[in-house]
């Protein structure tokens, strides 16, 4: 496994390892007791919670053919103001993720605001 640091300091593997190996896990979204985990493929991306600053659910929506696709996103805004942008295989997975983000950090704004994005 690879980790990738999305924002602030990089962490030891060894920790980092350790603590994904406890973290609950929430579809593709693991919560450790420093940093949230994202695993895509072979790839587990990491941020300190001290990092996030906002997180909210994103849901885009297309056609293939008849059907309707719809695919979900847990999106997460650091504090130098990235924006990423990680997909979730379901809804729920990134509402729970959202709901313990929520209740555990309250430094960590949760919902999308259309006032600030106007602006």
């Amino acid at each position: 496994m690879k980790f990738v640091c999305l924002a602030g300091a990089e962490a030891q593997k060894e920790t980092l390892a350790s603590e994904y190996k406890t973290a609950e896990r929430m579809g593709e979204v693991r919560v450790g007791e420093v940093h949230l985990f994202y695993r895509y493929f072979i790839r587990i991306k990491y941020v300190s919670y001290e990092e996030i600053t906002k997180a909210y659910l994103r849901e885009e929506s297309g056609e293939s053919g008849e059907f309707l696709l719809k695919e979900h996103y847990l999106m997460l805004k650091m504090r130098d103001g990235v924006l990423h942008k990680l997909r979730m295989e379901r809804q729920e997975y990134a509402k729970e993720t959202l709901s313990y983000l929520e209740q555990k950090y309250h430094h960590i704004s949760i919902g999308f605001d259309r006032l600030s994005q106007s602006k």
